[in-house]
């Protein structure tokens, strides 16, 4: 006889023979397995509760903070909160053109103009750049930077072919942001 029907054998044997109290055993041996199988999933649910919670923590201290609060109150100081301070301009910009590097956005040099916005606590910048690249990783490129980053405007963008029937293009963007003034 093989080995595998041997082993049926068994099986059927002693299953027909457990009693009651071998049924219970049985029983708590699956419940146990299936406790262990579950263990992962239930790691990975508390650890999203825990940032879930976190998450609760941080807004509630900020809730607490009268500054906050105050801007909480008003929309205008509400927005300004929001904004990115001006001494992150550079580390944004720098974000920007990284991003286009892993997308394959080749940008050729980058303007700058800033305008004063709601007197002098908010600043506008606006970036205007040529960029070389074919239209699929254009589109990847500004969707995930609109994405990422909800204050930034796309304000123009200008395609043109260089070559006739070639896939890549000639592109012009202008993008702009807000920026709050000081801290």
């Amino acid at each position: 006889m093989s080995g595998a029907g041997t082993f049926v054998q068994r099986a059927t044997f002693t299953l027909a023979n457990l009693g009651p109290v071998g049924w219970v055993g049985l029983a708590a041996l699956l419940l146990a397995l299936g406790g262990l199988l579950a263990v992962p999933a239930l790691n990975k649910a508390n650890a999203q509760q825990a940032e879930s919670l976190d998450a609760l923590l941080h807004q509630i201290s900020r809730l607490q903070d009268p500054q906050f609060a105050k801007a909480a109150r008003d929309p205008a100081a509400t927005l300004l909160a929001s904004l990115p301070a001006d001494a992150d301009v550079p580390d944004f910009v720098a974000a920007i053109q990284h991003r286009a590097d892993q997308g394959a956005v080749q940008i050729d040099r980058t303007e700058y103009r800033v305008q004063p916005v709601m007197g002098a606590t908010v600043r506008r910048y606006r970036l205007s750049f040529p960029a070389h690249v074919d239209y699929p990783h254009l589109r990847s490129w500004l969707e995930a930077l609109l994405h990422d980053y909800p204050n930034l405007i796309l304000d123009e963008i200008t395609l043109r072919r260089e070559v006739d029937g070639g896939e890549e293009l000639e592109a012009h963007i202008g993008l702009s942001f807000l920026a709050r003034v000081g801290k």
